[in-house]
């Protein structure tokens, strides 16, 4: 059950804001109480389930409350079909009003020139830049363009899960070992030689898009990057690179629960909640999982969360989530804006991001919520603070592809690599990247 708030009559509902120019102008945006009443089409892919797709139809319910002229429409798609319809949509004109992305979906639909772009006024209207956690506004806009074309809404924000049973039968404490990375390879060990037929790790090697998210932490905590900053270049083969992936590989090799090494990142949460593996990499929703059925092997004797480690750059963790963008052929884009205001403002997002277990982009909203006063969403926060996402270049999903299939062949190798084949095969990704990122109209969206 998640908590509805009465929402309050809003008498005038579009709002002035500066139009560019320093003129004077003023521009209106948002679609006024004495408009006509309008249906808008929202696509929406939840990840959570039920849970989800019950809230989204709250929160549309809530929002015609407050805007009688305006009935939502929440039309599911699941995020395996979601990219085909959407470019279709893009090229035919009959797609949604608004629709969610996934961040790094951003720059290529932006770059097809399929999305409307924000004004300054609307970005006014909901806060500006500073309302939302700094590295989702970098999803916001295609890498090097000054049009922002999808606001932030949800945060994949991701921590370690941990067994406390393990931990304490390998006596150590959860704060010193997995605070660097030397300590949780030694934590690692530890757990290797007491920890009661426990596996060390339980990560997935099937679903290869999955490991990119944890791996690149260690990518840049080690002081390497995935592009150079202008987003043209892969750094995968620098030593740095080199190093932190070298390290990841070595840790999976020795380490991981070899059933847990055979599923994909979704059924990881589920075997390690069964008592597979003492760590795991996983996101928030987890949590509020854990916490409603805790009457699992994994989890009766109890669990944690920590922070990921630091490097020799620092602590840094992969964010990614979902924006809201609004169509170029949206047949209401007032309207339209109108649900993007509500869905990323205070209240929406602290009833539903917060009661699905999602992190929410508008940094206000988790104060005075679990997500604030949870002792499990502690690592979570602090990795909000470290988090980076993705450069948001035209081409990422062509790119994101390249590096799930040249890294398979560092997951299932039979056993640990030596840096120098390691490096040999982050070599030929940062070719095949180079090769990608030298077609300018490439998007991998539609091809």
């Amino acid at each position: 059950m998640f908590r509805v708030l009465a929402v309050a009559a809003v008498t005038v509902l579009a709002i002035s804001g500066c139009a560019g120019g320093g003129d004077g102008a003023k521009e209106t945006v948002g679609y006024a109480a004495d408009q006509p009443p309008v249906t808008i089409d929202f696509w929406y892919m939840p990840s959570g389930g039920p849970l989800q797709e019950k809230a989204v139809a709250e929160e549309a319910k809530e929002f015609h409350a407050a805007h009688p002229n305006i009935t939502v429409n929440p039309v599911r798609i699941v995020w395996e079909d979601a990219l085909t319809r959407l470019s279709t949509a893009s090229a035919s004109g009959e797609g949604p009003d608004v629709t969610q992305l996934g961040t790094t979906w951003v720059g290529g639909f932006s770059r097809l020139g399929a999305l409307r772009p924000y004004t300054a006024a609307e970005i006014d209207a909901v806060g500006g830049q500073t309302a939302f956690t700094a590295a989702s506004w970098s999803s916001s806009h295609l890498i090097g363009s000054p049009d922002t074309t999808a606001m932030p809404w949800l945060v994949d924000v991701r921590a370690l899960f941990y067994r406390t049973d393990v931990l304490k039968a390998a006596g150590l404490d959860a704060a010193t070992a997995f605070a660097t990375w030397e300590s949780l390879e030694a934590a690692l060990q530890r757990i290797q030689a007491t920890g009661g037929g426990v596996a060390p790790l339980a990560i997935g090697n099937e679903n290869t898009f999955g490991i990119i998210h944890n791996v690149a932490p260690f990518v840049w905590s080690a002081g390497g990057d995935l592009l150079d900053t202008a987003g043209t270049a892969s750094r995968l083969s620098e030593p740095a690179a080199v190093d932190a992936v070298h390290y990841y590989q070595r840790l999976v090799a020795r380490f991981n629960d070899p059933q847990v090494a055979k599923m994909i990142n979704n059924d990881v949460p589920a075997a390690f909640a069964a008592g597979r593996g003492a760590v795991t990499i996983d996101n928030s929703q987890s949590v509020g999982d854990f916490l409603a059925d805790p009457d699992r092997p994994g989890l009766r004797a109890g669990w944690g969360t920590a922070p990921l480690p630091a490097g020799k750059a620092g602590r840094f963790g992969f964010l990614g989530g979902s924006n809201l963008a609004i169509l170029k052929d949206a047949k209401h884009p007032g309207a339209a804006f109108e649900w993007v205001r509500f869905l990323t403002g205070k209240q929406s997002q602290q009833r539903y991001a917060v009661s699905t277990g999602l992190w929410p982009a508008r940094s206000e909203a988790v104060a005075g919520t679990r997500l604030e006063t949870e002792p499990a969403y502690a690592a979570f926060r602090e990795m909000i603070g470290h988090g980076r996402m993705y450069p948001s270049v035209a081409a990422w999903i062509v790119v994101e592809s390249v590096i799930a299939k040249d890294f398979a062949e560092l997951w299932h190798a039979p056993g640990e690599l030596t840096r120098d084949q390691v490096r040999s095969i982050l070599a030929k990704t940062s070719a095949d990247i180079d090769e990608t990122l030298a077609d300018p109209g490439r998007t991998g969206i539609g091809e």
